[in-house]
């Protein structure tokens, strides 16, 4: 489970975390999936490629094949739009991609799984 390096965690905080990535855990596990996906964490621009108004987004995994996006506003199904992904060092890579799948994340909130086409250059 979870280790600390400091006091005792809080044993019900400790059960509910625990909850927490075990339901992650499942939802990943249902999920078709041609490639495995790695854990990333980054700052994400959804760029509509008709010129619309960009979403924020917060990137949940990545693969060579595409990403998982959490958002608050639904992205529609089958949109392409430009990715731009921060990075820690240097300029932002943009990639466009497909949206091939949107389902609400909680209340309020949405996550899309997109499709790499090509890099933007």
């Amino acid at each position: 489970m979870l280790r600390t390096s400091g006091p005792a965690a809080n044993p019900t905080i400790e059960r509910i975390v625990g909850l927490l990535i075990q339901e992650n855990s499942n939802f990943d596990r249902t999920e078709n999936r041609s490639a495995h996906r790695e854990n990333l964490v980054r700052p994400v621009a959804i760029v509509p490629r008709d010129g619309g108004e960009s979403v924020t987004a917060v990137s949940r995994n990545i693969s060579a094949n595409g990403i998982g996006l959490i958002t608050q506003e639904p992205v529609g199904e089958r949109s392409v739009s430009i990715l731009k992904i921060s990075r820690l060092k240097g300029d932002d890579i943009k990639i466009v991609a497909e949206c091939r799948w949107c389902k609400s994340y909680g209340e309020n909130w949405h996550l899309s799984g997109w499709q790499f086409i090509n890099l933007k250059r």
